[in-house]
């Protein structure tokens, strides 16, 4: 290589060196770093990493929401207090289904059938709460608690219109239970926490407010609190607790507008804790429900009874019928009488009266106010129980038989054939029986269809097809008589005029 070829590599190099220079000066007078100048290295895909810049600190100082941090961690310390007593309910049994094949063959096929729920503990010796509609027709039940133990439990007792259920912990104890609320004295926007086990998931807790109170469902004789504290099937029977960790409900049921599978929308409701407790200190006590019983035949005031007694204030049922030596018999009243008040609360229709006198204590007496022919009278009566009305009014066999012909009567008056429905999924909290025949020369026919679902018949729950004909058949001989039916997504009331017996 020649002289004046190396001195032009030379002044080269020099000009490429000063001209990087003077771009790396302008680049950091520019405000650039000199990693940004240097070219990053890539990773073996061609990515390129980024600059990032995190925020070290929250965006509000711990002294400005002291009161939200007490919340959170009260609201923690309840939770911890409360979930060893709430227990996840798994349930397997038989469910006996008749089938017809296209020739119109019946037979019955036996089907295993499982199910979810939840529970809460309410003695140490490990009495357990729950809903009926979870433990339902199913012997096996498994309970597992919040530290992943299992033990086997049995029925106690059950009252399936209030729906609850009363089980025992096979295992010893001591266990942990919670203690019981006054569910009257909750205020509506109250917070409450709904405790269980949603779609078997293990314990989950949501809070809520107390939304209402007194909701009324034509398939239970108590009324029920509605929360917005979310429950999903599954939630059934576990404990709807206050701030102090006190039971002031028993997760029942939600509104869903899908039937097929329904899930929460805001609106869960709860059976309150004096009810339940009520019946379950019954079932401990008696080994069954027990309710409060006057004897006496009531049915809601419509404009026309209103006019036609001269009676215009909105509180109020009427009696329709006295049963023959019964406590309303003794304390006084009579058919047509108008009963305004029940222990100094006003009536406003006839199921909240046969609730308040079924939750009445046996013995007690109570102050009726009433209303007749014009003139205010204030009575007492004593509370009696059905039970023991029924015992000493016992039948001799000719009445039992006379009975039992004059039900068949009405029953083929009636012209309806019912069954146990096995189209339900417990999951919808309803209860009732499929009507499968109506007969051609039913005065019914029209009314009621072949696949309708009987719910209720005055107010009360339908559980079996026994029960529904039992109750139908002394209902319909003497008063109108009230049918919840539902037909597809509908649901509607039929009424049943009094059917003479043949």
């Amino acid at each position: 290589m020649n002289d004046g070829f190396r001195r032009l590599l030379v002044l080269l190099a020099v000009f490429c060196f000063a001209f990087f220079v003077v771009f790396v000066v302008r680049k950091i007078q520019g405000g650039d770093s000199l990693m940004d100048i240097l070219p990053s290295s890539a990773s073996e895909n061609g990515f390129e990493s980024h600059q990032h810049t995190l925020r070290n600190k929250p965006s509000m100082n711990l002294k400005d929401v002291e009161v939200l941090a007490a919340i959170n961690a009260e609201s923690a310390a309840l939770v911890r207090a409360v979930v060893p007593s709430v227990v996840s309910i798994d349930t397997t049994g038989i469910r006996r289904e008749r089938i017809r094949d296209l020739y119109g063959r019946t037979w019955v096929q036996p089907r295993a059938v499982q199910g979810q729920g939840s529970g809460v503990i309410v003695t140490e010796e490990g009495h357990v709460l729950t809903n009926h509609h979870v433990i339902q027709g199913t012997p096996r039940i498994r309970l597992t608690m919040h530290d992943g133990s299992i033990h086997s439990a049995r029925v106690i007792g059950t009252d399936p219109a209030v729906d609850i259920a009363v089980l025992k912990i096979d295992s010893k104890g001591p266990f942990i239970p919670l203690k019981f609320g006054e569910s009257s004295k909750i205020e509506v926007g109250n917070t409450v926490f709904a405790i269980g086990s949603p779609f078997g998931l293990g314990t989950s807790v949501t809070e809520g407010k107390i939304s209402a109170k007194k909701r009324p469902f034509s398939d239970s004789q108590v009324d029920l609190l509605q929360t917005s504290a979310a429950i999903n099937p599954g939630n059934s029977g576990g404990p709807l607790i206050n701030i102090l960790g006190e039971i002031v409900g028993i997760n029942s049921r939600i509104y869903s507008t899908n039937r097929d599978s329904p899930s929460f929308q805001g609106i869960g409701f709860a059976i309150p804790s004096n009810a339940a407790f009520k019946t379950m200190k019954d079932i401990l006590d008696r080994g069954r429900p027990v309710r409060g019983f006057l004897g006496m035949a009531m049915e809601d005031l419509d404009p026309m009874t209103r006019k036609e007694f001269g009676y215009n204030e909105r509180a109020g049922a009427r009696v329709t019928a006295i049963v023959p030596n019964s406590p309303a018999m003794q304390a006084g009243l009579k058919k047509d009488d108008i009963v305004i008040r029940y222990q100094g609360k006003k009536i406003p229709s006839m199921r909240r009266l046969i609730f308040l006198i079924q939750q009445s204590k046996v013995g007690a007496d109570v102050a009726i106010d009433i209303w007749r022919a014009g003139v205010k009278h204030n009575l007492t009566a004593t509370i009696g129980e059905m039970e023991d009305f029924n015992n000493e009014t016992s039948e001799t066999e000719e009445d039992k038989v006379q009975k039992r012909l004059n039900t068949q009567a009405v029953l083929r008056a009636i012209g309806i054939v019912v069954s146990n429905s096995t189209k339900l999924d417990s999951s919808t909290r309803r209860y009732g029986v499929v009507i499968t025949r109506v007969n051609p020369d039913s005065d019914l026919r029209g009314k009621l269809l072949m696949g309708d679902i009987i719910h209720a018949i005055n107010g009360v729950r339908v559980t079996t097809a026994e029960d529904f004909l039992t109750r139908l058949a002394a209902s319909a001989s003497v008063q109108n008589t009230e049918l919840i039916i539902q037909r597809g997504k509908s649901t509607l009331h039929i009424t049943i005029s009094p059917v003479r017996e043949e």
